[in-house]
């Protein structure tokens, strides 16, 4: 069985596709939620409110952890769709 190697509140990053998302949680089923997720294809935050991007766990291969200049662009971007 795979375990989870991020946990509640880390930045990840996909260095390869540019997506970032904010760890909210790890389900008992071994799918990470998201407190954010930004996706690169589109530029675009996705809607993360009804789970529609979870990521198995046997992904996370593909992520790492979020500089702290990342961190900051992925908050940026967060702010800046709240204040629309």
């Amino acid at each position: 069985m795979v375990e989870p190697i991020f946990k509640k509140g880390d930045y990840i990053i996909n260095r390869i596709s540019g997506d970032m998302a904010i760890i909210d949680s790890v389900t008992p089923k071994n799918y990470y939620h998201f407190k954010a997720y930004y996706g690169s294809m589109f530029n675009e935050l996705k809607d993360v409110k009804n789970k529609l991007y979870d990521l198995q766990i046997n992904y996370q291969k593909f992520f790492d952890l979020c500089t702290d200049e990342e961190k900051k662009k992925l908050d940026n971007m967060i702010k800046e769709k709240g204040e629309n």
